[in-house]
């Protein structure tokens, strides 16, 4: 099964959230029964099939934000059976029900145009806690990225639905810092806007370079670490960035002034 994991991501990313399948029917579909599918599936990729069809209806809902949908169209088109499991499973891993990230997209956007466009390099920091633990990241980013927005982070799964234990938004490709960060497993996670006068360009992640620390990383055991992160363009079986990075740094600035 391992070997056909790239396969049935891009299957479910691309086929099954249209089709509107669930994970008993994209396991039939492979010839695996339900529950071997959902163990070795969640083994293999480290999170659930079911968090991964979750995840990619509300990727394709804030996709369509912008559009002038009555958010009933939405739930159904994104693939939520009713209205209370769409709003439910959206505030779960946005923060916001759809109705009020809408809102928060407008407010949201000049702010982070501000913080963009300001000439000096600087960094907002979120964490949950204050210790001592931290480790170092270096970014590396392709020719053409126009300098936009750095997001990088830990995350206690491989999708980033919730916000970061620990994170920063960044101009910064070297020397950026995580710190204050608790003990436990993470993953060390990292994303990349280009700079853009297209609003959901800073909501809409999926289009965004990407990249991310192979092996999980345990703290306090890593603190004092340096890791290097390569960005990438994203391709089919990469999991949604749904964290609301965006409402995330402008609440830090707030917190700064």
């Amino acid at each position: 099964m391992k070997t056909k994991m790239p396969e049935m991501l891009s299957f479910i990313s691309e086929e099954a959230v249209s089709r509107k399948m669930t994970s008993e029917e994209i396991a039939a579909h492979f010839g695996y029964d339900k529950h071997h599918f959902s163990r070795k599936f969640k083994e293999i990729i480290g999170f659930s099939v079911v968090e991964f069809l979750s995840s990619l209806k509300v990727e394709k809902a804030i996709i369509e934000l912008n559009e002038e949908k009555r958010i009933l169209d939405l739930q159904e088109h994104s693939g939520f059976e009713s209205s209370g499991s769409f709003t439910n499973t959206f505030k779960k891993y946005t923060g916001s029900s759809p109705r009020k990230y809408k809102t928060e997209m407008n407010d949201i956007f000049y702010d982070m145009k501000r913080f963009e466009n300001d000439n000096k390099d600087k960094s907002i920091a979120h964490f949950q806690e204050k210790n001592d633990s931290f480790c170092t990241v270096t970014i590396d980013v392709p020719d053409e990225f126009e300098k936009g927005i750095i997001f990088i982070g830990l995350f206690r799964t491989l999708i980033p639905n919730h916000m970061p234990i620990s994170g920063l938004a960044t101009k910064n490709l070297i020397g950026n810092q995580l710190k204050n960060i608790p003990s436990g497993d993470y993953y060390l996670l990292a994303c990349a806007i280009s700079q853009s006068n297209n609003i959901l360009s800073y909501f809409n992640l999926s289009n965004s370079l990407r990249g991310k620390e192979d092996e999980k990383l345990s703290f306090p055991k890593c603190s004092g670490n340096h890791y290097a992160i390569k960005l990438r363009e994203p391709i089919p079986e990469d999991p949604p960035i749904l964290a609301n990075v965006g409402k995330l740094l402008i609440s830090c600035l707030k917190n700064t002034i």
